[in-house]
């Protein structure tokens, strides 16, 4: 565990006394939600330990924070299983809502992160997914998003069209080291990309990376914490100066 955070470390051993009580007692046990990087280094760590018992699930195709699931042989759960339930929203079409709208007021009733998994937000409609225990809370306390008003609705987004959307820009880097990679794709000095990197606010495929010299490949999926996410392709072709031409996808 040399190469995890602290947190990551923490979800390793909640891995693992998820695996013990399901070897005890025989059934499956449930994660809390977890990010696209936690999910990455529960995975790691069931293939460390041999075992392959295990499910990830966030509600629908491609969710990105997911509940994970370890399992008995022969016992494997049903999606439907799993201790969440997706509670819709519905308001005026003209009132806009983002995300944070709703992850800010949920959290602001005092509900945890690791209880909600993703918040989807549509044109008048918006989907969130809770632990099955916090719902009744979340639909006796809440009646507006900010200052807008709502109604809990049995109508769902459809997660089937759901697709993410990138901001896409081409760029030359004089190398394929993340240091590099990071400097453009958030627009930071070398130097700056070397600091957030070292003190372990990167990651390259969900998994913290704290090695500026480090080679990114074609494909890659980075994250820097406080700058977002990005997807880095190239095809190997050099500029005039000797320069590596990428192309950066930003998730918007």
């Amino acid at each position: 565990m040399n190469a995890l955070n602290e947190d990551e470390k923490k979800l390793v051993l909640h891995i693992r006394d998820l695996m013990s009580l399901s070897e005890k007692h025989y059934k499956p046990y449930y994660s809390y939600f977890l990010n696209e990087r936690e999910a990455s280094a529960a995975v790691d760590e069931m293939k460390r330990s041999g075992c392959d018992n295990y499910i990830l699930w966030g509600g629908y195709e491609n969710a990105e924070r997911v509940m994970f699931c370890v399992y008995p042989p022969y016992l494997q759960p049903e999606f439907s299983d799993f201790p969440f339930e997706c509670v819709n929203f519905k308001y005026r079409k003209t009132d806009k809502l983002t995300h944070r709208d709703f992850l800010g007021s949920l959290m602001a009733l005092g509900i945890k992160r690791e209880v909600l998994g993703d918040i989807v937000v549509g044109e008048g409609i918006a989907s969130v997914f809770v632990r099955s225990e916090i719902v009744p809370y979340v639909r006796t306390q809440i009646r507006k998003i900010g200052r807008v008003g709502i109604e809990f609705t049995e109508d769902r987004i459809d997660f089937g069209s759901i697709s993410q959307s990138f901001e896409e820009r081409e760029a030359v880097v004089s190398s394929l080291r993340i240091d590099s990679i990071v400097g453009c794709a958030a627009k930071l000095s070398r130097s700056k990309s070397q600091q957030l990197i070292k003190a372990g606010l990167a990651a390259v495929n969900f998994k913290t990376v704290i090695d500026p010299d480090l080679k990114v490949t074609s494909g890659d999926k980075l994250s820097v914490r406080g700058y977002g996410k990005f997807i880095v392709t190239f095809d190997g072709l050099m500029s005039k100066k000797g320069k590596y031409r990428i192309v950066i996808n930003k998730l918007k």
